[in-house]
């Protein structure tokens, strides 16, 4: 077996391991977004239509008609659970495999544009970007575009050594997936296709002109396809086009150019990070503090070196936001993960450039240094997100519903008791509710609090109907659940 191949396959089981840890408790319950994606996978899984009726459909809705989940994460996630059944822990590890797919990816395009030793630094660097992290504990669209923008760039830089017309068509068709991963990519999208006509051009600028316009014909067709897919069935999923990222009123160059200038705040990317609970801890930016010193390395190494690719790197990481004004976004660094791939690679011609140091024992501390001060970095927001982040924004998930499901999941299948749940509980939380319905395989009934406890039956209940309920044997879960158990024949009352 290849040696390449052994590697990246010990790296996917020690990542996923490390990835996973934790992976249910943090962040603390389930997001509403997660529970949608989760519920309709598991409807697709199971029946192949989505909880509107819908038979595969390429969009399903989360809440009503106007938000729409996008089908990459979809049915990865159905196709999970299609293969191993549909849990909560799978519904987020599949975060985690675009994690490291994306990594394994970032391997190969630091390969292709610059050599080994620079293919495993780049691995390093992605893999304690906090961001990836937080992002890979998210059963979220988020992180889905990163593989596909890492496979775009890696197309580009496999055409510009052979200009072999196969990668100028995957080059397309990666940018056109790209479009389907995550709604911000539609403001993404005509950024890096704009990039790319600017690069074929670049490379085929001594052709004749209408040489270079059949080639942006040929990729133009690939990538525009998928928007234009979507465009045909716009009446079918009704503002799934742009979702919520509807272009609002601009009224000054200034209100445009905030989003964009924004993007590059350093506070924001470096020290506090998104502005929402769910995509931040509060404490870490996107990026490590530590690495930010090579990332201004690698730009002036970049510029200096004149290296095509490299510098279409650096362009697209400082374009890749440039029509975010047109949605008026702030400080969300969830929205800016397509700027992942090209921070690890710029990051990483910033230590290489550390090698140019000509006194050995030098050189040799001051990398020593600088690895030391990123692990003393990642260590620190480790500690953070895994201990405290989860207490300090405990009141802004929901309750850890998968506590109380998994409990009595597993006094049910023990006592061979029906499942029954607190009706008025269950309508407060109902697609976190059916979601975890679904992982039971099996339909949960519910239980008013006038009505008789049901014989042979386990009841899903709030803490103040135990309170109320103390004649019937219950099992306190603490986290505001409980579990009222009747196992005779004859209701209680």
């Amino acid at each position: 077996m290849d040696k390449l191949v052994i590697f990246f396959l010990i790296f996917f089981i020690l990542g996923f391991l490390f990835f996973s840890f934790r992976i249910t408790d943090v962040p603390p319950g389930i997001n509403g977004d997660e529970a949608a994606i989760g519920y309709n996978a598991a409807l697709v899984a199971r029946t192949g239509h989505d909880s509107s009726g819908r038979f595969f459909p390429l969009f399903v809705s989360a809440f009503d008609l106007t938000d729409w989940k996008q089908p990459i994460t979809f049915y990865s996630t159905a196709l999970a659970f299609k293969i191993f059944g549909p849990s909560y822990t799978l519904l987020r590890q599949v975060s985690v495999v675009f994690v490291l797919i994306s990594t394994m990816l970032i391997f190969l395009l630091a390969k292709e544009t610059l050599d080994l030793k620079a293919a495993f630094l780049s691995m390093f660097i992605f893999i304690t970007i906090p961001a990836v992290l937080i992002q890979s504990h998210l059963a979220l669209e988020n992180i889905a575009p990163v593989p596909f923008t890492v496979f775009w760039l890696l197309m580009l830089a496999k055409y510009q050594k052979t200009l072999e017309q196969k990668y100028l068509y995957l080059t397309g068709f990666f940018l056109g997936i790209d479009w389907f991963t995550y709604p911000g990519m539609r403001i993404i999208f005509p950024v890096f296709f704009l990039l790319s006509l600017g690069f074929i051009f670049y490379l085929n600028r001594t052709k004749k002109f209408m040489a270079v316009v059949s080639l942006w014909i040929r990729f133009a067709l690939i990538a525009l396809f998928f928007p234009l897919l979507m465009w045909l069935v716009k009446n079918q999923y009704p503002g799934a086009i742009l979702a919520y990222n509807r272009p609002h009123t601009i009224s000054s160059y200034q209100d445009f150019f905030t989003s964009y200038i924004s993007s590059f705040d350093p506070s924001f990317l470096f020290i506090t990070g998104d502005i929402t609970p769910y995509h931040s801890t509060g404490k870490q930016g996107v990026f490590l503090l530590a690495t930010l010193p090579l990332f201004i390395l690698g730009i002036i190494k970049i510029i200096r070196k004149k290296d095509l690719m490299l510098n279409f790197i650096v362009l697209t990481f400082f374009l890749t936001p440039a029509l975010y004004g047109l949605v008026g976004t702030i400080h969300r660094g969830s929205r800016l993960l397509a700027l992942l791939p090209s921070y690890a690679l710029i990051a990483t011609v910033g230590v290489l450039s550390l090698t140019a140091v000509k006194n050995k024992i030098g050189k040799f501390i001051l990398i020593s240094i600088v690895f030391l001060l990123i692990l003393l970095n990642y260590a620190d927001f480790l500690r953070d997100y895994f201990w405290q982040y989860p207490q300090r924004v405990k009141s802004d998930f929901a309750k850890p519903y998968q506590l109380v499901f998994e409990k009595a999941a597993i006094m049910a299948k023990s006592t061979h008791l029906s499942l029954y749940i607190q009706s008025d509980f269950r309508s407060q939380n109902q697609i976190a509710v059916d979601f975890f319905a679904q992982t039971l395989s099996d339909k949960i009934e519910n239980w008013k609090e006038d009505q008789a406890i049901p014989p042979s039956s386990i009841i899903i209940v709030s803490d103040y109907i135990l309170s109320k309920k103390k004649e019937t044997p219950q099992v306190n879960i603490g986290e505001g659940f409980g579990l009222l158990i009747n196992q005779t024949k004859n209701e209680i009352r």
